[in-house]
């Protein structure tokens, strides 16, 4: 997710984290609730300090799957907390189903050590008699006993088989063993979605939240299914396979508007810009359309493009660059070979490749 969407909290062991701007929201609704019951206001902050107490545990879970897949030889690039959770950004999965059973496992672990440091310490060091307490809101007292029962339910929760939780993978990476992973990816998603339809089912009845949850359980297991019917295809050619050496060219000098009466006769992502009849960029449609707003017809091309594409090679796997310029949001890139400029790339001409592929097979 883009940074102008998020808060940056650091970068500990190199992993940049952040937290979305819609988490301001959960604790509105936190607010909101706690003043409609009529709760004071040290009770409305204990209730906001246990939410990000909770959150600062989703922080660990996503920190254990990270530094796990770096240590398999993984690479992970952010951690996202989202009022439903946390996402880590791991864009280099190990391909072993062990070491993905790990990975995933290292997560939901993480709660059980918190849930049992936090049993040690109300057992050793400050017992509680837990019939004296008062459970309908967050205390003083309650306080850790609800942050133990949280990372339980944390656990408990995560180990449900559907994606994207860690059960789903969990369940994935068992099933990897014996079968293709396309095949078990298939079956984790089937399971993961008959998961989320009760999920949307109970919450007409139950709790409204279920039926949010339900959703995102339904895309994420369709989600997981498409990447690795993509990967299992993509695999197996790189780059040099598909690349585009007839492309449309501009100078960066010429017009927008030239840009965009030649956009509206022809089929292309973009255009491959020069200067001096050398490679210069790419303008994207996105870009000049941007550009148009900003400039107008008579605005020079070199002042609507973006930032530089990160150029990619012939020899790179093609579902790697696939997944990079999904994450970046890149339509068109460049690609190079022996350091020169032979031609691009674009996640248009890489879908239609993939859907004849899938015809073929």
């Amino acid at each position: 997710m883009k940074s102008r969407f998020s808060l940056n909290l650091g970068k500990p062991f190199g992993i940049k984290v952040s937290v979305h701007w819609t988490f301001s929201l959960l604790i509105a609704w936190i607010v909101f609730i706690s003043v409609s019951r009529g709760l004071g206001f040290e009770q409305i902050i204990m209730h906001i300090l246990f939410i990000l107490a909770i959150f600062g545990c989703v922080l660990l879970h996503e920190l254990g799957h990270s530094l796990t897949a770096i240590k398999l030889g993984g690479k992970v690039q952010s951690i996202t907390l989202l009022p439903i959770g946390g996402m880590a950004n791991i864009t280099e999965m190990p391909d072993k189903p062990k070491d993905e059973f790990i990975i995933s496992a290292a997560g939901p672990l993480v709660n059980v050590v918190i849930a049992a440091v936090i049993w040690l310490y109300l057992s050793l060091v400050s017992p509680l008699d837990l019939g004296d307490l008062a459970y309908d809101m967050i205390t003083r007292q309650n306080f850790l006993v609800m942050l133990l029962a949280a990372n339980l339910f944390i656990v408990a929760f995560n180990l449900i088989p559907a994606f994207p939780m860690d059960g789903g993978r969990l369940f994935r990476s068992a099933l990897s063993i014996k079968m293709s992973k396309l095949k078990a990816t298939s079956i984790a998603k089937d399971i993961g979605q008959i998961f989320a339809i009760v999920f949307i089912f109970a919450g007409f009845f139950y709790n409204p939240f279920l039926i949010v949850i339900g959703f995102v359980i339904f895309l994420g297991a369709k989600g997981e299914y498409e990447m690795v019917k993509y990967h299992d295809i993509l695999n197996n050619y790189t780059v040099k396979d598909i690349v585009k050496t007839d492309y449309e060219e501009l100078d960066e000098n010429e017009s927008l508007g030239t840009a965009a009466e030649k956009l509206a006769h022809i089929s292309t992502s973009g255009f491959v810009i020069t200067s001096d009849g050398k490679y210069s960029g790419i303008l994207t449609k996105n870009d000049l359309i941007r550009g148009l707003n900003n400039y107008g017809k008579e605005g020079q091309i070199k002042d609507a493009m973006g930032d530089p594409a990160e150029k990619v090679t012939a020899g790179m796997a093609l579902f790697d660059v696939f997944k990079k310029m999904q994450m970046k949001r890149d339509d068109m890139v460049p690609v190079e070979e022996n350091g020169k400029f032979t031609g691009v790339i674009d996640l248009e001409g890489i879908n239609e490749f993939f859907m004849i592929q899938k015809a073929i097979r």
